[in-house]
């Protein structure tokens, strides 16, 4: 279907004992997926205290595997030669940093999944929007292809579907800056990094790292492949221009017309292509509200164009697509009163953008709102 093709070269865990820190649904599906290749896996989680019993029959399939609870000593290290850590378990932490310092190969649950994963990946992050962005954009997927699976941050574990996937499969994915620390070999066909803003400093300590480790999608992608980027985010304008990124490099915005890529113009999402020109849909026909909510449609379409879908097709899917629950989802009218659960808007920037979509503050910007 699309022409960017995966090219990335995946290394083999044949052969190899692995070790999976974190017995959540996460780790419950890496140690799944490594079992069902015959890899010799032992499950690990540092709470002593934590009922096999109960894990064996949540997990029944796991009833072999081996597990490890409390501590690991330097002899239990050594025999390992990758652990995958699930998402919630920091890369810096003693145990984390024992298993480096012995040799152990730090690898992740998406890393894990994409080793034994088929067909493409479209791969994306940022701070806010990716849920939305990431559900359109498999809508537009599952709409246009028979196999397709929407995975990572967004609930499913990648590890959980991976040996479902095909050479036909895209695989659209949700991925946080927590997931983006373990990748190795990791490379989507088309990426996107929606924004920055601040976040998650209690995992990642500084700003710059944060920054850093968000870019990383884009860190194996070569000339052939797509980053979609915000324009309108200096950071992301910034890295885009710096000949960081390998992949051909596609801008969108809804302040400002460009020269080439996505934006909105009055009501219009328009696409530039090359010499090519597409009006995608108008903001008035989509069932999403507010200016973020244009930018993850421009975000999905942009994606979608550059996966080989076609623009009518996108348009159909677009103007299809309802709010995802708990995202500036409509509930209900009472009273001439219209009610929406944003309970999803959980940093300053999500909760502000929240309050700017409703029809009733839409046509202003007050200082208290920006600021």
């Amino acid at each position: 279907m699309a022409a960017i093709k995966d090219g990335g070269i995946k290394m083999s865990l044949q052969g190899k004992k692995v070790l999976v820190v974190g017995t959540g649904k996460s780790g419950i599906a890496a140690t799944e997926l490594l079992c069902a290749n015959g890899i010799d896996t032992v499950l690990f989680d540092g709470n002593k205290e934590l009922d096999s019993k109960t894990l064996y029959e949540k997990a029944p399939k796991l009833k072999e595997v081996p597990l490890i609870l409390g501590d690991l000593t330097d002899e239990q290290i050594d025999e390992f030669d990758v652990a995958v850590l699930s998402p919630g378990v920091p890369t810096d932490i003693p145990m984390v940093n024992s298993l480096r310092d012995r040799g152990v190969k730090i690898w992740g649950e998406i890393e894990l999944a994409y080793t034994f994963g088929a067909g493409e990946i479209i791969a994306i992050t940022g701070t806010n929007g990716k849920t939305t962005t990431t559900a359109m954009l498999g809508k537009i997927m599952s709409d246009y292809l028979d196999s397709v699976y929407v995975v990572g941050n967004i609930g499913t574990p990648y590890t959980s579907v991976a040996l479902d996937t095909k050479e036909e499969t895209v695989t659209v994915a949700e991925i946080s800056s927590f997931q983006l620390e373990t990748i190795q070999d990791f490379q989507p066909a088309v990426s996107a990094i929606l924004n920055i803003t601040e976040d998650h400093l209690n995992r990642h300590h500084t700003m710059e790292e944060y920054i850093r480790v968000k870019e990383l999608i884009t860190g194996n992608q070569t000339k052939d492949q797509v980053c979609v980027l915000n324009y309108e985010d200096e950071v992301l304008r910034t890295f885009g221009e710096s000949g960081q990124v390998k992949a051909k490099v596609v801008y969108f915005s809804s302040l400002r017309e460009l020269p080439q890529g996505i934006f909105l113009r009055g009501k219009e999402i328009v696409l530039r292509a090359g010499e090519k020109e597409f009006v995608i849909t108008t903001t008035d026909r989509l069932k999403i509200l507010g200016r973020h909510n244009h930018e993850n449609t421009m975000a999905a379409a942009a994606m979608a164009y550059y996966a080989g879908v076609p623009v009518e097709n996108i348009k159909k899917s677009v103007e299809n697509f309802v709010a995802v629950e708990h995202r500036i989802e409509y509930v209900t009218e009472k009273n001439g009163v219209v009610y929406y659960n944003d309970s999803k808007g959980t940093n300053p920037d999500a909760a502000i953008k929240g309050i700017q979509a409703m029809p009733s503050v839409a046509s202003f910007q007050s200082d208290f709102l920006v600021h």
